[in-house]
């Protein structure tokens, strides 16, 4: 059964999980032979692997039996290797990977968080050069969804994200080199501008302050603007890549839109989600790009006001579950049908606060 496991998470998982389609996948380069010489990274690749399996077969007893034993055991061994390696590159890939399993198996209880937060402290503190590809990939992946996770919570103990707090080192930079999109180019400090902003409206709605959005947050907003339309992507054009990362630009100004305007129909709004979509039309279907899509097809779909754009996005959603069958798909869909419910009825409150909404569902999980 191992074997089969970490064969699977070796030709299908690590195929989903970045933008990568050939041999020079990262999971493939260094956290397989890390995992070889890791127990605990190990465990929770297995752990990963079944997961995907149970979610794709029915959630079948001996998949089910099988994550919950390496869960357990990488939990157990990471543990273990804290108190005898600290915050090395090892644990926190251990820590990356087990969010990626709460990602897999659908959890909407926020099982990601503590793992999220482990990695977080792991990376911070750890400054070792030994490895600069293998230091590089685990800092891009995690500020890619300690970003995204900013998109689906409400508020924050801290001001920012991972990016504000630990600029991308310069020794790692390497952007068209990239595992995800926005980390290394940029484009993500924008976005984790944005969630401060949405943070302080959301206080100022709750406190009963009016105007919500003032002269300064406006100003603020002004200033984000300016940066993601002189934002340039790093990756090569006429590439899927390229596209990808304008799909992402575009994503992250209707972030900013839905965050500053009401939370109402308007010309703007509708051609800004029509040229989202035209981009992701160009991206093909089977690709990695397909990989980094629930997260700017999250954000189209809480902007999609207009009935007609609909059924694509739903489309979209469908065709992503089909192609990866991650966990975390089928319920990013739910709450975007719930908000366009809302959208329906004229809730304009509810519609702007996708977040709380999700908090009221029940929903914890990453758009990743």
């Amino acid at each position: 059964m191992d074997q089969y496991l970490l064969d699977h998470f070796t030709h299908r998982v690590s195929r989903i999980l970045t933008l990568f389609d050939d041999e020079s996948n990262p999971f493939h380069d260094y956290l397989l032979p890390l995992a070889m010489r890791h127990r605990a990274l190990m465990h929770s690749l297995l752990a990963l692997s079944s997961s995907h399996l149970a979610n794709t077969n029915g959630h079948h007893p001996d998949y089910e039996h099988a994550q919950g034993h390496h869960f357990n055991e990488a939990i157990s061994s990471l543990r273990v290797g804290l108190n005898e390696d600290g915050a090395d590159s090892n644990n926190a890939a251990t820590a990356l990977i087990l969010c990626l399993d709460s990602i897999a198996k659908g959890d909407t209880s926020g099982e990601y968080r503590p793992h999220l937060d482990a990695a977080r402290h792991m990376l911070g503190v750890d400054e070792s050069q030994d490895d600069i590809r293998l230091r590089r990939f685990l800092y891009e992946f995690f500020a890619y969804h300690d970003v995204a996770s900013s998109i689906t919570i409400v508020g924050s103990n801290r001001p920012g994200s991972f990016l504000d707090e630990y600029p991308v080192p310069a020794f790692i930079m390497q952007p068209e080199a990239g595992a995800m999109l926005g980390v290394l180019d940029g484009l993500f400090r924008h976005m984790s501008k944005i969630t401060v902003l949405r943070n302080q409206i959301r206080e100022r709605r709750a406190k009963g302050v009016e105007p919500s959005v003032d002269y300064k947050t406006l100003g603020q907003a002004v200033a984000i603007d300016n940066e993601i339309h002189e934002w340039q992507p790093a990756q090569p054009p006429n590439t899927a890549r390229y596209v990808a990362a304008q799909l992402y630009r575009q994503c992250t100004w209707v972030y900013l839109y839905r965050t500053i305007m009401p939370s109402e129909a308007s010309p703007k709004i509708l051609n800004a989600v029509e040229s989202g979509l035209e981009f992701m039309r160009l991206l093909p279907e089977q690709s990695g790009t397909q990989s980094i899509l629930l997260m700017p097809l999250f954000l189209l779909g809480c902007a999609a006001f207009d009935k007609d754009q609909r059924p694509e996005i739903s489309q979209r959603f469908r065709g992503l579950h089909e192609w990866s069958s991650l966990g975390n798909i089928l319920p990013a869909h739910k709450v975007v049908q719930e908000i366009w419910s809302l959208m329906d009825a004229g809730d304009e409150e509810a519609t702007w606060d996708w977040e709380r909404l999700m908090v009221q569902m029940g929903f914890d999980f990453l758009v990743t």
